[in-house]
């Protein structure tokens, strides 16, 4: 069979018809063979392509073309400086935990101080109770207790003096307050908002109730400091009037308040 001449491309071709067809004579088909030019494109554009992708990789690494950043080869470290920096890290932490270790301390002496401030300041009240009985009635608030006495047990209607009862309580309260030396004492007088009026038609002896209630303040006092032997140092006497009512019920206004208050050192 005849084959065709070679076309341009230099590629020889089968005549059409001829596809599975062969001269037994002239042995087996020759393999297609690519033109000396074609195989110059394609090799030119193999090693172009290597050659792209090696300046790829160039740029990439030198952070360019919008890529990551380029990895930066880590500084020479100095073992000595580098010792220093940890030693001085280390220094100051050390110092930061004991003044931290010194703040708890700290609170943790004012925690066990303020507790036993309190069971003291519970045992006073309950010893204090204890003495009034049914005279007066204690109370405590924080690191205050305060000692009420109703009126009618210590003074007569509109006086300033002493009932025996009142002298016997008070004698009571005293020898209480003695055992209790860290503690301010101070006297306050209540009364209500009866006005001061003339007994049969005698003049009044006080102008008012600020005048009262101060006289009984201070005979509460006098009686602390010279008959139960209180230290007058700790004693104050104090004045309301009738303007620190406890409540509606005139009779619970008047009253003799006995309040103790932390002892603090005086300035001289």
């Amino acid at each position: 069979m005849a084959i065709s001449a070679s076309d341009p491309s230099g590629i020889l071709l089968r005549p059409p018809g001829a596809r599975g067809t062969h001269d037994a004579r002239r042995g087996p088909p020759a393999r297609l063979a690519a033109s000396p030019r074609r195989k110059r494109v394609v090799v030119g554009a193999l090693c172009a392509a290597v050659a792209l992708g090696a300046v790829g990789a160039v740029v990439s690494l030198r952070g360019g073309g919008g890529g990551a950043p380029a990895p930066v080869a880590p500084a020479a470290v100095d073992p000595a400086a580098a010792c220093a920096s940890l030693e001085r890290e280390l220094r100051e932490a050390r110092a930061e935990l004991a003044a931290e270790t010194k703040i708890a301390d700290k609170l943790r002496a004012e925690q066990a101080t303020l507790k036993e401030q309190a069971q003291a300041a519970a045992a006073v009240q309950e010893k204090l109770a204890g003495v009034v009985g049914g005279s007066g009635q204690v109370t405590q608030r924080g690191d205050e207790i305060t000692l009420e006495l109703v009126d009618k047990v210590l003074f007569p209607v509109g006086a300033a003096e002493l009932t025996p009862r009142g002298q016997a309580v008070l004698a009571r309260v005293g020898a209480a307050l003695n055992d209790v030396p860290d503690k301010q004492i101070w006297v306050q007088g209540h009364t209500d908002d009866t006005p001061i009026r003339p007994i049969r038609g005698a003049p009044p002896r006080f102008a008012s109730n600020w005048e009262l209630s101060s006289a009984r303040a201070l005979t509460v006092v006098h009686y602390l400091q010279t008959d139960a032997q209180v230290d007058p140092r700790r004693l104050a006497a104090v004045a309301f009037g009738e303007y620190r009512p406890a409540g509606r019920a005139k009779a619970k206004n008047r009253r003799i308040e006995i309040v103790l208050y932390p002892n603090h050192q005086l300035a001289r």
